[in-house]
């Protein structure tokens, strides 16, 4: 049975979370930023998890998925509540906790210091994300299911990830490994040089593949059937619930966390991708992707971190999706990673020896004239000394 509640772990620790904020202090920033230490902590201590489980309840795992949803609202809810002044008191939570409780939660909100709402704002990126974005990937998969598919589209339309749920589904996972995808970082570009590159083709690609769609229904772009439109209706429905809850400061809360959100999403993909290359012609194999098969890091991202398996075949579900523990494997582990692409120094000392063995091992021959010309794109003098001495022994 653990085997099928460990993935309730992250519904239920995003609901703590967003349960603590309405305590203030300390309390609104530090139980996240504890989840994310201890996750990279617990990563290096467990043994990796290579274990191929037999499922024979799926529902109970389509139910910890399900359950991100209304965690996500909760959290929305709390962060919005918590932005309020004076006596905003949306829906009388406020009142109510004070009835049963004997907690005074306005009065203790107006007394929050401004830093501990900057603390709150960066802390949550990530629980934001894992709640929403996670959860929600996995469901956006599902397009054989339309209520997991819609429910997927609508949680992470709710931090303004309107275009993902098309372009990833429809593009990325077609495009992995060559210049045409937003997900795939080139040699040599760090997360910020690469964000912005990112973000923005993920929206044109996304616009591309709804218009394309919409067309060969001989539909019109502007429309209620364009899913893009559907999704934006959401999230702007969602900024105005945060403007009703707590004014202005409500709209500058929601929007800098959806930025934020976005920032962790492409991180991710940034870490699973970087400098990979793939022929556009040929087909995704497991290779394609960074691995990665630490214990924890699985639990929260529903085997996301099963990397490989997934873009090797994307329909499948999460409980299904095998180690591959003999693919290209991320370093440190998948919280690990995340973390280091921050300081492009230190993530480029890790990925540099990860790229080397990539090309020697895994690369195709086509596919090493493709590393080669990106390892000179990069600039980086360790890729360089790789094809020299390539060359050399051939």
């Amino acid at each position: 049975m653990i085997r099928y509640l460990r993935f309730y772990i992250s519904p239920v620790t995003n609901f703590l979370i967003a349960c603590l904020l309405f305590l203030g202090g300390a309390w609104m920033w530090l139980p996240a930023i504890l989840q994310i230490s201890a996750t990279a902590l617990a990563d290096q201590i467990f043994e990796l998890d290579t274990e191929e489980k037999d499922y024979r309840h799926p529902f109970l795992l389509d139910l910890a998925l399900y359950l991100s949803t209304p965690a996500a609202l909760f959290l929305f809810f709390a962060i919005f509540w918590v932005a309020g002044s004076g006596n905003q008191d949306p829906l009388g939570f406020g009142l109510w906790i004070h009835s049963w409780l004997g907690i005074d939660l306005i009065a203790i909100r107006n007394h929050n210091a401004w830093y501990h709402y900057a603390l709150m704002l960066f802390s949550l990126a990530i629980p934001i994300t894992g709640v929403g974005g996670l959860a929600g990937h996995e469901l956006i998969h599902r397009t054989w299911r339309p209520f997991d598919l819609w429910l997927g589209r609508f949680t992470m339309a709710l931090n303004w990830g309107i275009a993902f749920p098309i372009e990833h589904v429809y593009g990325h996972h077609a495009y992995v490994g060559t210049t045409k995808d937003p997900a795939t970082a080139a040699r040599g570009d760090s997360l910020y040089t690469h964000l912005p590159k990112a973000m923005y083709r993920t929206i044109a690609n996304a616009w591309e593949i709804e218009s394309n769609r919409l067309r060969k229904l001989e539909k019109p772009l502007w429309s209620f059937k364009n899913n893009l439109l559907r999704l934006a209706t959401i999230a702007t429905t969602t900024t105005l619930v945060a403007y009703w809850m707590a004014g202005w400061r409500g709209v500058l809360f929601h929007l800098t966390l959806c930025f934020m959100a976005k920032v962790v999403l492409e991180a991710l993909n940034y870490v699973e991708h970087y400098g990979i290359v793939r022929l556009p012609d040929r087909p995704v194999q497991p290779r394609h992707s960074w691995n990665c098969n630490h214990l924890v890091s699985g639990i929260f991202t529903y085997n996301l971190t099963r990397h490989s398996h997934h873009h090797a075949d994307a329909q499948v579900p999460f409980q299904n999706l095998r180690a591959y523990h003999d693919q290209p494997e991320m370093p440190g582990g998948f919280m690990t990673a995340y973390l280091t692409v921050f300081v492009p120094s230190l993530w480029r000392r890790r990925i540099a020896p990860k790229l080397k063995e990539w090309d020697e091992n895994y690369a195709s021959p086509q596919e090493r004239v493709l590393a080669k010309q990106a390892n000179e794109n990069s600039g980086w003098p360790e890729l360089l000394r790789l094809d020299v001495a390539a060359e050399g022994a051939a």
